[in-house]
């Protein structure tokens, strides 16, 4: 059973309260041991709110009192925190909940974030009624609710995080997951490939604020130019179209991965935070509506972000591939076909300015470039300078493996070398410039690529895995741009 509430019943607003919930002036954290130091539990938001060491007042609970190791108070109750709490963390058993949901009505707390789990997606008739029972006595409150069965809220400007080894930098980049794994993974991941986050949301069963209310809270959020979302149900159709249509005419990209699209997938949103999944027809259609941009893959909402966010001014499909290996180029080409993405040949003109420093065996200056020659010397610039320019041509991407590096002599400094000359010769160019790593062979390979990769984000190129995850993520962004 699902709890309605009253048009009577003094409701909150639900975009007041996740303002208060991404930057409160007051965290209460509910089930704090002096012991845990695993994951989980009210240690766990403890140290990713010291992490990001925002939040002006935290304090933590815990029924037995005393203190933490470094000397921070372990009150008993919310009656006993000395100060306002505006913003609850709940991480006690689904058991003590009420006691707790009691307490926080009698303190005045604005939001509560529930991380218990043991509600409706259990599947138990019982623990259903506890999770409605919850939520009517916040809602008679005035107190809305994130969760149950969720990590909450992750701001890096506002301070509230899960994750202790997060990122404390800032970004553009928003989210909205009912997974906190894939959420967790995403920042992560996001990270390492130069993407920094505004303000990340997991709200699992949804049973109060729901993904709508989250995707108002970022549509409208002045930190936020790109949103991706991972989502299994949606609870509120109505206003998340109404919402995602919005943002695709003030061109707000929106990225939305769907789980549960399957017959098996469908069984495990159910399990996981309660959601009826539907069918991927539905699903066409409501993406058709409402104007997002769609991922089938946590690593293509990263590649997305990549794309919106480094390559905004890609304006066509025409790709010029430059790299080394004529197989890898063959390939490359067979993959930008299947996505869409033309490779037509270089002019006359550009082939007459590569004709000049280009070997004559085994090379095409057609387009695929194969142009292992290209990372020698000052070359690099005159070939990207020319394909840039060369009128057939709306974006380039340029592909390497990291496991030679060239001559030995040049080995050792194999990314900060090519970091270098493509950072330079970048911002020179009339067209955007993507880059994909390629997948080593070696671990050697493996650590270069990870250097390069790290000193291209810093740079701000747009970086790739692989040749397909590159021209797929520019073809849906150019989609979406042209729709």
């Amino acid at each position: 059973m699902t709890f309605v509430p009253s048009e009577s019943e003094p409701q909150a607003d639900a975009q007041t309260a996740l303002r208060t919930a991404f930057a409160p002036g007051s965290v209460a954290i509910a089930g704090v041991s002096p012991r845990t130091t695993g994951w989980g539990g009210g240690q766990m938001f403890l140290r990713g709110i010291r992490n990001l060491d925002r939040v002006p007042q935290v304090y933590c609970l815990n029924p037995r009192g005393g203190e933490l190791p470094d000397g921070t108070p372990l009150y008993q109750s919310l009656a006993d925190v000395p100060g306002t709490v505006e913003s609850l963390i709940s991480a006690v058993p689904a058991s003590a909940i009420l006691g707790l949901i009691d307490d926080a009505i009698a303190k005045g707390v604005k939001v509560v974030h529930l991380f218990t789990a043991g509600f409706g997606e259990t599947g138990s008739t019982e623990r259903a009624d506890l999770e409605t029972e919850v939520l009517r006595r916040l809602h008679e409150a005035g107190i809305r609710m994130i969760g149950p069965n969720c990590m909450g809220v992750h701001s890096t400007r506002g301070g509230v995080s899960w994750m202790e080894e997060g990122s404390t930098t800032p970004g553009r980049v928003g989210m909205l997951s009912q997974s906190g794994m894939n959420a967790s993974e995403v920042v992560g991941e996001g990270v390492r490939r130069g993407i920094n986050f505004s303000n990340v949301a997991s709200f699992g069963n949804a049973s109060d604020l729901n993904e709508a209310d989250f995707l108002e809270f970022l549509a409208h959020d002045p930190d936020t130019d790109i949103v991706l979302a991972y989502l299994e149900g949606i609870r509120n159709g109505r206003d998340f179209l109404r919402v995602a249509r919005d943002m695709a005419t003030a061109r707000k990209p929106l990225v939305v991965l769907k789980g549960g699209l399957t017959e098996a997938g469908s069984r495990a949103a159910s399990s996981h935070t309660g959601s009826l999944a539907g069918s991927a027809q539905i699903w066409n259609a409501v993406q058709r509506q409402a104007g997002f941009i769609p991922a089938n893959s946590v690593e293509e909402l990263l590649d997305l972000a990549v794309t919106i966010e480094r390559l905004p001014s890609v304006s066509g499909p025409r790709c010029a591939v430059l790299g080394g290996g004529g197989g890898v180029s063959v390939l490359a080409a067979d993959i930008c076909d299947r996505n869409d993405i033309p490779v037509p040949w270089f002019s006359e003109k550009t082939q007459n300015v590569l004709r000049e420093f280009t070997p004559v065996a085994g090379t095409s200056i057609r387009n695929p470039l194969d142009a292992g020659f290209m990372f020698e010397g000052d070359k690099i610039e005159t070939a990207l300078t020319a394909v840039a320019d060369d009128p057939n041509i709306d974006w380039l991407m340029v592909h390497t493996g990291a496991d030679s590096g060239g001559p030995s002599s040049r080995r050792d400094n194999f990314a900060e070398r090519m970091a270098n000359d493509l950072a330079n010769v970048a911002p020179k160019l009339s067209k955007p410039l993507a880059v994909v790593i390629r997948q080593p062979r070696t671990n050697v390979g493996f650590e270069r690529g990870l250097d390069l990769q790290r000193r291209l984000n810093e740079r701000g190129i747009a970086c790739y895995h692989s040749i397909e995850s590159c021209a797929r993520a520019v073809r849906r962004y150019l989609d979406w741009k042209n729709r």
